[in-house]
């Protein structure tokens, strides 16, 4: 039996996925750090760590999303443009 072991994200890159973590976890560290500085801004930095999740789970999804083996498996193109059934 020749099992082919099986590739994290089907042998993809992963630098789609680690940029914008990364980038999000620098933002989140630079807005806790200004929360420290000023408290007074509570109520808003909640509302900032809402969106930068909100924008780390969309990324994440399409990374994965655009890695699922269904939507690289069939021809993307329905036919040859170059042939025609009807001759001009």
């Amino acid at each position: 039996m020749t099992d082919e072991p099986r590739r994290f994200l089907h042998g993809r890159s992963l630098s789609p996925l680690i940029k914008p973590w990364i980038a999000g976890l620098i933002v989140a560290g630079l807005i806790f750090f200004f929360e420290t500085e000023m408290p007074a801004f509570h109520e808003v930095v909640k509302i900032v760590y809402f969106v930068i999740a909100v924008m780390l789970v969309i990324v994440t999804g399409r990374a994965f999303r655009s890695r699922e083996r269904g939507r690289r498996v069939g021809e993307r193109r329905h036919g040859d443009r170059r042939h025609h059934d009807t001759e001009s």
